[in-house]
């Protein structure tokens, strides 16, 4: 394919800047528009490519939705050499990154999301549409607090999934029930494919999200376990169901589900579905994805973003969920008891208790054998024997100093009291900033709202990742850069002598360079070491370079369901002072 690297200019306009994603030769870029002067989001497919006329009629139909939570459609075209297809750029947070860095979401903030989610499914899927690839990454939270939608139906034909197909609209369902769940535990439950942590499973079966974290409140906990949980179990919801329930929760204005609007929401268990009357639910089999009337909610736009703090609960949100629900009462415990101080005693401490009478002490009775004057005979003893003690000690000393094997050229091991002072040991170096680099990329960066994570401390917590590619980097053919890396700022200069990783996957291919200033391009010259870590794995640097910056230069990265990525949990540099 010709638009295959960062700077080249397509259909004379859309120049490439940098490559977010691959999937079997299709390519998805930011680009800059060169007639707006602004951002765009650009999928790119070889025009011979068979996925290619599904390409432009996913654009077509997406275009056709016209949704403020989609990111438009600007332009689409097929021409000798290639197809493509040209979305606004969404400025903002996607979910996982979101998750990621700040962890699982307030319930009432997860269910609106994940209404908003559902709300823009019920408009796509009543016109026989569906975005075909629904996860984490594909939900942005963008900086004016609003939720939109990326790469709908582009990104499910650019991976050669038919968007338009009832299947399709299904899987939707369940993935927008998945980026609820996601929303509430930071783990992904949904059938598309993502880069989130997989959610727990008990042989087979989804765990509920109440089982994952504390204080997932009831209806939600329900409606995540019958989507995710049960399966086949229970009738599927369709997108105007799912929304109505989380609308309902999330505060909108529509009345949940089935729900008794007295009811408290926060511990009522989300209602089965209305019975349709056949007439009704043959006409709803008739047409894709489209509810009846009679349990269809009315959309009102815009909804408004909850706050982010929940409110406070009215009652436990594990309690008892029968009516007349009475938090129970610890029960009431007598006052203590008077107290007064025991009897004044020489040994009085200050404690205070009830007069018994056992609190006056018991003198000791005499040691009738205790002769005057023995007890200072013991003492003069002990000193004496110390004395003794430091006396011999000084005179073994002075005779291993005295050795004499000790020359000029032949130091041997007395110190004679000289000025040689043990060499310092290599430590770990405190307070090092990092910053992540990618010299291909416009601008030069890899998911630098993560990149402190790999310097906090907490070799256990989350990681910092690189994108996502479907070949891999490095100097092999068909490599798209030579390497991605981290550089970190010492903020003084040591002399380095190894680094230690923890990873998530295996293996990473790792370069190390030493200097006095930063890297904002590929590296020169030869590494001061080199070699592959797995999750966890360090890496000795010969010769102590000196220098106040290392660059982590990575070369290779481990396959990971999609492509190879790497992730990184904790780098440790060690290293002595060289002041």
């Amino acid at each position: 394919m010709e638009f295959t690297q960062s700077g080249d200019v397509l259909a004379g306009r859309y120049q490439l800047t940098d490559l977010l994603s691959e999937s079997r030769e299709g390519r998805f870029w930011r680009a800059q528009d060169a007639v707006l002067g602004r951002p765009v989001a650009v999928h790119v497919l070889d025009a011979r490519d068979e996925r290619a006329p599904r390409l432009m009629a996913a654009a077509r139909n997406s275009a056709a939705v016209g949704d403020p939570r989609m990111l438009r459609v600007l332009d689409a075209a097929q021409t000798d050499q290639v197809a493509y297809v040209v979305n606004e750029w969404g400025e903002g947070a996607s979910l996982e990154n979101a998750l990621a860095a700040g962890g699982p979401l307030p319930p009432q903030q997860a269910a609106w999301i994940a209404s908003e989610v559902a709300d823009l499914l019920v408009l796509a899927h009543d016109q026989g549409h569906a975005h075909g690839r629904l996860n984490p990454e594909a939900v942005l939270l963008d900086d004016l607090g609003a939720v939109r939608v990326i790469g709908f139906g582009v990104d499910a034909a650019l991976h050669g999934i038919d968007p338009d197909t009832r299947d399709s609209q299904r899987r939707d369902r369940v993935d927008a029930v998945g980026v609820l769940y996601a929303a509430l535990t930071g783990k992904w439950a949904g059938e598309t494919l993502s880069s989130m942590p997989p959610a727990p499973r008990d042989h087979g079966r989804v765990l509920r999200p109440r089982q994952v974290r504390a204080g997932v409140p009831r209806p939600l906990d329900d409606l995540c376990d019958r989507v995710l949980g049960s399966g086949a179990d229970m009738p599927p919801l369709t997108a105007a169901e799912l929304h109505s329930a989380l609308a309902g929760f999330s505060g909108e204005p529509t009345a949940p589900l089935n729900r008794p609007s007295a009811v408290n929401e926060e511990t009522q268990a989300m209602a089965a579905p209305t019975e349709l009357e056949p007439a009704e639910a043959q006409a709803a089999s008739n047409a894709i994805g489209v509810a009846p009337d009679a349990v269809r909610p009315q959309r009102q736009r815009p909804s408004s973003p909850p706050p982010m703090q929940d409110p406070t609960p009215s009652k436990p949100l594990f309690a008892d969920e029968t009516p007349g629900y009475v938090a129970p009462q610890r029960p009431q415990q007598a006052p203590p008891a008077a107290r007064r101080p025991v009897a004044p005693d020489a040994s009085y401490n200050g404690w205070q208790g009830p007069w018994t009478g056992a609190n006056v002490p018991i003198a000791e009775e005499p040691d009738y054998n205790d002769k005057p004057g023995a007890s200072w005979l013991r003492i003069a003893m002990g000193v004496a024997l110390v004395v003794l003690v430091l006396i011999a000690g000084s005179i073994a000393w002075n005779i291993i100093g005295d050795d004499p094997e000790t020359t000029a050229e032949n130091p041997g091991t007395g110190n004679n009291g000289g000025d040689t002072t043990a060499e310092a040991k290599p430590t770990p170096i405190k307070g090092i900033a990092a910053k992540d680099l990618d010299p291909h990329g416009v601008p030069p960066t890899e998911t630098p709202d993560l990149v402190d994570l790999v310097v906090d401390g907490d070799p256990n917590g989350l990681a910092w990742r690189t994108a996502r590619y479907n070949d891999q980097i490095g100097d092999r053919p068909r490599s798209l850069k030579p390497g991605v890396g981290l550089v970190l700022n010492l903020k003084d200069e040591y002399a380095i002598d190894s680094l230690k990783f923890n990873m998530i996957g295996e293996p990473t291919d790792v370069e190390i360079y030493v200097g006095d200033s930063p890297w904002t391009n590929d590296p020169t010259g030869a590494p001061a070491a080199k070699g592959s870590v797995g999750t966890e794995g360090e890496i000795k640097v010969d010769g102590a370079p000196e220098g106040n910056y290392v660059l982590v230069w990575m070369t290779g990265l481990p396959q990971v369901p999609g492509g190879y990525r790497t992730e990184v949990k904790e780098i440790e540099v060690f290293g002595t002072p060289t002041a």
